[in-house]
């Protein structure tokens, strides 16, 4: 399956390639406070991604990883991406690389 999605990846102190030093408990407390700054028009998920994503894509392109095929990405990331409905956040997804905030695109 192919799909496209933007994200924003905070990282925490057990994740791969680890930026910071949070535990996973406060990067998922983060994550459900952006989502809804998100979702109120506190913040622009453009802003978010780059401001707050630890992935190169955050500041760059706004999150957005373009069309993949699901086997490019983690099975939980993956999975979790495939049940997220078109352009709506889902709910945070931790990978080995952290905790991600994702709207599915197309």
């Amino acid at each position: 399956m192919k799909f496209k999605c933007k994200h924003i990846l905070l990282s925490h102190k057990d994740a791969e390639n680890s930026s910071h030093e949070r535990p996973l408990g406060a990067a998922m407390t983060e994550a459900e406070t952006l989502i809804k700054e998100i979702k109120s028009g506190q913040i622009s998920w453009t802003d978010a991604a780059g401001k707050y994503s630890a992935c190169a894509s955050g500041p760059r392109h706004g999150g957005d990883l373009g069309w993949q095929q699901e086997e490019h990405f983690h099975p939980d990331f993956a999975n979790a991406v495939k049940v997220i409905p078109m352009d709506t956040i889902g709910p945070p997804i931790v990978s080995p690389w952290g905790v991600h905030i994702v709207v599915r695109t197309g």
